[in-house]
């Protein structure tokens, strides 16, 4: 196995296993509720039983992983219970998080640059055909502006609120953009968006999340509803 390198860090064995199995539920390359027996991950991973374990573990503690006695880990599944759960949550948080935002003084530092260059690529990605690299920079884009968002709110429980939620909301954003039709109206919303963030505008910036999640709640939950996979558990 590839050692994992952070901030310069070499990581240990179990936060080297953590770090590729959570990337691998989040981007679907691990499907939602497939099992993963302990043989299988010491073999995939190239680590030994205990790190195995102890990744294991902590992803199950984030909810992405399903332990049952007598049973093999799976990867958990996106029910449209959970889905909605979880957009509710977002709802109350995510446009609280952007007013907080909007109403810093942004100036001309890192954050104003940050939404600034945000702005612009979204503005490149208006009117765009769509095609592989297309998908590749609107997934980078809006999942620059949720990390921007998460920690730049000024409220320390509300960031990490917000955090927490991260990986949970990435693989339902991967849901949400296999619905092509409507990743322009997502352009549009994040360019209104940053735009409100820099002018100030707290109110226009929380009334633009909220139709923006609203819209992404919908998209997911029609692509829930049609799925002919093992994605859903009602």
């Amino acid at each position: 196995m590839t050692v994992v390198v952070t901030d310069g860090a070499r990581l240990g064995k179990a936060d080297q296993v953590y770090v590729q199995l959570r990337a691998e539920i989040v981007s679907g390359v691990l499907a939602p509720g497939r099992t993963l027996p302990e043989t299988e991950l010491v073999a995939y991973t190239g680590a030994s039983r205990t790190p195995v374990r102890e990744a294991v573990r902590r992803l199950a503690a984030e909810g992405l992983i399903d332990l049952e006695p007598r049973r093999a880990p799976m990867v958990s599944r996106i029910s449209l219970r959970s889905a909605r759960q979880l957009f509710e949550f977002r709802q109350v948080l995510e446009p609280v998080a952007i007013s907080m935002v909007a109403t810093r003084e942004v100036g001309a530092g890192d954050l104003r640059q940050a939404i600034e260059t945000l702005l612009s690529t979204f503005g490149r990605l208006k009117g765009q055909e769509y095609s592989p690299a297309f998908q590749e920079a609107f997934t980078a884009a809006t999942g620059q502006f949720d990390a921007l968002l998460a920690d730049h709110a000024p409220n320390e429980y509300l960031s990490r609120s917000i955090l927490e939620l991260r990986p949970h909301s990435a693989r339902l954003r991967h849901i949400a953009h296999a619905d092509t039709s409507r990743l322009q109206e997502s352009i549009g919303e994040h360019i209104r968006m940053c735009q409100a963030v820099l002018d100030g505008q707290a109110e226009e910036a929380a009334a633009a999340m909220v139709e923006h999640l609203q819209h992404v709640a919908s998209s997911i939950f029609r692509r829930l509803l049609d799925s002919n996979t093992e994605l859903l558990v009602q």
